[in-house]
């Protein structure tokens, strides 16, 4: 029994060893591509993707929904932080994704489709903490939570939003010419 036990703790700590070197000489050895313009592995893909929605998941929970985001005031405080902010990479309903948003991988996800179901405590996540290696970044430093709310009462808005009703959301006039976006210096 006790040698059984030592063949076990042994095998257990060889194997270990043996993993961990693999890890480190595959993180070294610069076989990975990680340039943007490469997609994950279906397998990269999955880990990160699961690590992500666990991680959001898991801190939720601490993100109290205030009342009043269905009020137009939030909401259109929401959409002019979304044009200062959000547009470049996420696009509006009538305009062709910006270089920066095409050259993203993962491409930000289209906030306008029609099927989103919009998870106003995961918005706020996503949007005060962003997402490490997605080009998501953490707004907690630059806005207020009420801004942050804000914005999430005008995410809630975007499934299956029109280009005219982005227009009215948001003062910018339809189009599909980014030259016609107002000028944020103002």
């Amino acid at each position: 029994m006790k040698r059984t036990l030592l063949t076990i703790a042994g095998t257990l700590v060889i194997t270990s060893v043996v993993v961990a070197a693999g890890a480190y000489a595959f993180v070294n050895s610069g076989i990975y591509d990680v340039s943007a313009t490469t997609p994950h592995s279906r397998m990269m893909y999955w880990a990160t993707h699961q690590t992500m929605e666990h991680s959001v998941g898991r801190r939720m929970d601490a993100n109290v929904v205030p009342a009043g985001l269905d009020l137009p005031t939030e909401i259109s405080a929401g959409a002019a932080l979304y044009v200062e902010n959000c547009v470049t990479c996420h696009g509006s309903p009538d305009r062709e994704r910006s270089a920066i948003s095409q050259g993203l991988n993962p491409q930000p996800p289209d906030l306008f489709s029609a099927t989103r179901e919009p998870d106003p405590a995961e918005n706020f996540q996503f949007i005060k903490y962003g997402v490490k290696m997605t080009g998501m970044p953490g707004f907690a430093g630059t806005q207020t939570d009420e801004q942050i709310w804000a914005l999430v009462a005008f995410l809630n808005t975007t499934p299956g939003q029109t280009a005219v009703d982005f227009a009215h959301a948001t003062g910018i006039r339809p189009t599909s010419r980014p030259s016609d976006l107002p000028n944020q210096e103002n």
